[in-house]
């Protein structure tokens, strides 16, 4: 009987730290952000919420980014080339990560 309950206890706990090992990052709201890629000066990204992406006049980025999407815990920008650019995860008040090509810090912040 004990072990019974043992084993109840324990599946209930494991299935409980599996959910919140995957759960959703907050939702990524549509309007204008600032994106700072490496040492260059933010510029002007806006998202929509279908998961498009128009970046500003003053991104001097040599990557065009079209589209975000969401991960279990964060967001990837995809590149017009349909690569994916960077992974982002929430960092207090910004989302922040690096691309994949040569690995330079990517922060997208209001």
């Amino acid at each position: 009987m004990n072990t019974s309950r043992l084993l109840t206890l324990s599946f209930v706990l494991a299935i409980s730290g599996f959910s919140s090992a995957y759960a959703q990052a907050p939702a990524l709201a549509a309007g204008t952000y600032k994106l700072a890629v490496g040492a260059k000066a933010p510029c002007d990204l806006t998202i929509s919420a279908d998961g498009a992406i128009a970046q500003g006049a003053d991104c001097s980025s040599s990557t065009r980014l079209i589209k975000w999407a969401p991960t279990g815990t964060g967001y990837q920008l995809i590149s017009a080339s349909g690569e994916i650019y960077a992974v982002l995860k929430p960092h207090g008040e910004a989302l922040e990560g690096e691309t994949f090509a040569d690995q330079r810090k990517v922060v997208l912040s209001h």
